[in-house]
């Protein structure tokens, strides 16, 4: 019950699209959420199949990244300030404290870009722009849809819904969320990526993920005696 609470609240905010902080629910818990269209899908509700395309035209998809836990963000070429926030917040608090960790080779970042004026991103200049990023950690992908967004939630998809405002990012409030999905495609986090603190509970969420990966990993192992 608690958690079809949570994912209420926390579409009810989506809605709202202002200014105030959109709260990042569940870290409390034992174990991470799930989101879902209702608290007894939300386990069973994995995103959409997706193709993106490298800066040398590689395919990064859903086969591709097969057991990877992700961490999913939208970047706009053409936004001037809370991109670049998103961005660095992101590389500072979570990329910079995990991509060489042993622990989490399987831990993949995808931030997907796009042109909000219409245009096409233009990812090489995009590429080398970045510093000292592993691009075999940290994908740069273009694509014409996202289809991870494509999240149904119990107020609505996140994706889909008109939240077009001033204050959202290009006019939607997903442009500014950031997911985390576990290695089976469950969506375990929502984080709004100008939020400092929203941002440091995301690294601590994805060390409480691989730990919960462990005990399942055990888990299977004393089964299969």
């Amino acid at each position: 019950m608690r958690i079809l609470l949570i994912l209420t609240l926390l579409s009810l905010a989506f809605i709202s699209c202002t200014e105030e902080k959109l709260k990042y629910y569940g870290r409390h818990e034992e174990s991470l959420p799930y989101f879902g269209p209702s608290e007894e899908e939300s386990k069973n509700t994995k995103i959409k199949d997706f193709v993106f395309y490298d800066v040398d035209s590689n395919t990064v998809s859903s086969e591709s990244t097969e057991g990877k836990t992700l961490v999913v963000s939208t970047l706009i070429s053409s936004c001037p300030f809370y991109c670049p926030i998103i961005q660095k917040q992101l590389k500072s608090f979570v990329y910079d404290k995990l991509y060489d960790r042993p622990e989490f080779e399987d831990l993949l970042f995808i931030s997907h870009l796009v042109d909000t004026n219409g245009g096409t991103p233009n990812l090489n200049q995009f590429i080398s722009e970045q510093l000292d990023i592993n691009f075999d950690k940290w994908k740069f992908v273009t694509s014409s849809t996202n289809p991870i967004y494509d999240l149904e939630l119990p107020g609505g998809n996140l994706q889909t819904t008109d939240f077009k405002t001033k204050r959202c990012i290009g006019g939607k409030t997903y442009y500014k969320m950031i997911l985390l999905v576990d290695r089976n495609k469950n969506v375990r986090g929502l984080y709004q990526g100008d939020q400092t603190q929203l941002i440091e509970n995301m690294r601590k969420d994805i060390r409480k993920l691989f730990i919960e990966y462990k005990t399942e990993d055990k888990a299977k192992k004393e089964l299969a005696k």
